[in-house]
């Protein structure tokens, strides 16, 4: 029995590659085109096709056409296609595939050459690149032409290649110019139907200035569905500017009036439809000057299962883009990136980084952050990601990241490790591995810790890890000779939970070290660098303490004022002219790591107040602050612990307020900085008015 669908397979002249890539192959039924592809390097032709979609009903008869590739619905504007019938009666009769014959078919260079000069080599050169600014290997980059389709847009696809190992690309397809087809105005042939609303402050300008000659001007042709070449003889009172700027609704800009809005306006788009309504002012609009030779362009990006660049055609559209220019397309959070790396040492071994801390902005366990701000003398918290290299002539294979506990504070005193032992946390890194053959694999993949040899808690190094012998990791990615092997991080050392670094523990400071093995397990002496330790003080813990103790109200010669009303939750209170409130808040870190902290008077819709104090942070200057048992910022001690205090605020309306503790930790994780959240809130209404 035939099946629901069938093959067509057959193959063409043998054609140069570059006109190869050119030529497109379609099933057609008179100006239906039914499917199209395009022929693989060999000439080889495959449709797989519905048989329902072939057995229609029609008084044409079914072709298959070969012809420039991306003509779509415009076949017949260009001369010399070929054509071989398909006959009805044998593709019913035929089972799973059908054989097509091109005996007849003539691909000969003057016929070529004929069909070039409608279509040319589109190509655009790019690259992608993550949030983190590093380059995305191994990405299928898809481009695709755009199109108005009356309310929206039309997206076809044209080619899909591959980055490289440095995320470029370079991507081309046949684009076809059909001069009389005109597919860029949305309504064509009823073009005075619609069109994009960024286009009407343009159309709105030409048609201002075709008033003028309107009626004098006599009706030219047959009207409004004339070609382009039948105004020739009329001088229109404006200039065309380019068509490009036309496109993107720029092209009289220089002509707007200041109050002119680029924004949906329906009273414009009436006033629009009114004015074209008028046969005469169809006539000579020259509604052509916003076609264009360059095709309208965006891009799609997949990486492995994960869409990483999505182009909506109705913001991110390149409007009748000029082919051989750059792109640059920013992948989202989804994309596995490949940064080139802080650089090798001559000798031994240093860290480099944490996150994207470099260590030499790092001293005493502290991370530098912005000298002179709150956000200066962080301790690191959170999933910390730790880099480090090591010399090319090292030898080193395998290593141990060995950790030594400090006694207190290294930066308040504290004791130095005596003595340190290779910490157990897994690491795990991304690979992206280019194969010759064109393809691509992603794979996460498992660096340690092993142990071997009478050796504990080893980890293998990027260049040795496709060697490491089986049993001792999970298999690596199949690859072979000349394949490119990628790590999304490169020299990453350590990759774990910070307490992890200071025996589980949320508090406390850790000096990291390397011990370096051959791949023989053999131990390698690794000459001493000023960064090959590390030393971080470490804090997990949340604030000590973040809360409203109480609020009270008083009038403006200070006497205290009961609730008249609501709850105990969300009292309310008539101050009076100048009352204010006093809240009693407690904010507190016993490490010393507060960031900041204010309370946020918010009231009504989207306003707010100022209290007194505003803002408290680690940069203010202690007398600001109140006395002890309060304690303000040490900047020689890297502290901050804060204490309790009051704070005022003063209320201009009769409302209901919103009273926010804003609080934050002084810690980073190297991508993350200390920022303000809401640890609790009170609610009062107050009344000011007499």
């Amino acid at each position: 029995m035939p099946t629901d669908a069938i093959s067509l397979v057959g193959g063409l002249p043998k054609l140069r590659a570059e006109d190869a890539r050119r030529i497109g192959v379609y099933i057609v039924r008179g100006a239906e085109v039914l499917a199209h592809t395009s022929p693989s390097a060999d000439g080889t032709v495959r449709f797989t096709i519905a048989r329902a979609s072939l057995a229609q009903p029609s008084a044409f008869g079914l072709q298959v056409v070969v012809g420039p590739a991306g003509l779509g619905q415009h076949l017949d504007q260009v001369p010399n296609l070929q054509r071989v019938p398909l006959n009805a009666e044998e593709l019913a009769k035929a089972s799973e595939e059908f054989r097509l014959h091109f005996q007849g078919v003539s691909l000969s260079d003057e016929i070529l050459k004929i069909w070039w000069l409608w279509c040319r080599q589109y190509c655009v050169d790019g690259v992608v690149v993550g949030p983190d600014g590093c380059q995305v290997p191994g990405a299928n980059v898809t481009i695709y032409t755009v199109a108005h389709a009356g309310g929206g847009f039309s997206e076809v696809p044209r080619a899909t290649v591959t980055t490289d190992a440095t995320g470029h690309f370079h991507i081309c397809f046949n684009w076809c110019t059909c001069r009389f087809c005109f597919p860029c105005w949305p309504c064509w042939p009823t073009w005075w139907l619609c069109w994009p609303w960024w286009w009407e402050l343009d159309i709105l300008h030409v048609i201002e200035n075709l008033d003028a000659v309107v009626p004098p001007l006599p009706v030219p042709g047959p009207g409004p569905l004339a070609q382009p070449g039948v105004f020739a003889q009329t001088r229109l009172p404006v200039a065309r500017p380019a068509a490009r700027d036309l496109a993107l609704g720029r092209g009289f800009a220089a002509h707007r009036k200041v109050e002119a809005r680029f924004a949906p306006d329906s009273a414009r788009t009436a006033i629009i439809q009114r004015k074209l309504s008028n046969p005469a002012i169809r006539a000579i609009f020259p509604w052509w000057w916003w076609c264009c030779d360059d095709p309208n362009i965006l891009f799609k990006v997949t990486q492995g299962p994960n869409i990483i660049v999505d182009e909506n055609p109705a913001t991110d559209t390149r409007w009748c883009f000029e082919d051989g220019q750059n792109v640059t397309l920013i992948a989202n959070q989804s994309a596995i990136t490949v940064c080139p790396g802080e650089g090798k040492p001559v000798h031994g071994f240093v860290w480099t980084r944490v996150g994207n801390i470099t260590v030499n902005h790092i001293h005493g366990g502290y991370a530098d952050g912005t000298v002179g701000t709150d956000t200066s003398d962080m301790a690191l918290a959170s999933n910390l990601d730790i880099f480090g290299e090591f010399a090319p002539t090292s030898g080193v294979a395998y290593y141990q990241v060995n950790a030594g506990q400090w006694s207190g504070d290294p930066s308040r005193g504290g004791v130095a490790p005596g003595s340190s032992s290779p910490i157990s946390a897994d690491l795990w890194n991304s690979v992206v591995i280019l194969h010759t053959d064109l393809t691509v694999t992603f794979a996460d993949v498992k660096m340690g810790p092993f142990s071997s040899g009478g050796l504990t808690n080893l980890y293998a190094t990027q260049e040795q890890r496709a060697s490491v012998p089986g049993g001792l990791l999970p298999p690596f990615p199949a690859n072979g000779p000349g394949d490119a092997i990628l790590w999304a991080y490169n020299g990453r050392k350590v990759n774990t939970n910070a307490p992890a670094l200071i025996g589980g523990t949320n508090l406390g400071a850790v000096s990291l070290s390397i011990s370096g093995y051959d791949s023989a397990l053999a131990p390698v002496a690794l000459p001493a660098n000023p960064d090959d330790s590390l030393t971080l003080e470490i804090d997990n813990n949340g604030l000590t303490a973040a809360s409203i103790n109480s609020l009270h109200a008083f009038t403006a010669g200070n006497a205290p004022v009961t609730s008249t009303g609501g709850s105990v939750a969300c009292p309310s209170y008539n101050i009076g002219p100048g009352g204010y409130v006093v809240m009693n808040v407690t904010v507190s870190d016993a490490s010393g790591h507060l960031f900041e902290y204010e309370i946020a008077a918010d009231f009504g819709s989207g306003s707010s107040g100022t209290t007194t104090p505003g803002l408290r942070g680690y940069s203010q200057a202690p007398g600001t602050f109140p006395p002890l048992p309060y304690q303000p910022p040490n900047v020689a001690q890297k502290s901050y612990v804060g204490g309790t205090e009051d704070i005022r605020f003063y209320p201009l309306v009769d409302c209901c307020y919103d009273f926010r503790l804003l609080v934050g930790k002084r810690v980073t994780n190297g991508y993350f900085f200390p920022s303000l959240g809401t640890a609790t809130f009170q609610t009062a209404t107050l009344k000011v008015s007499p």
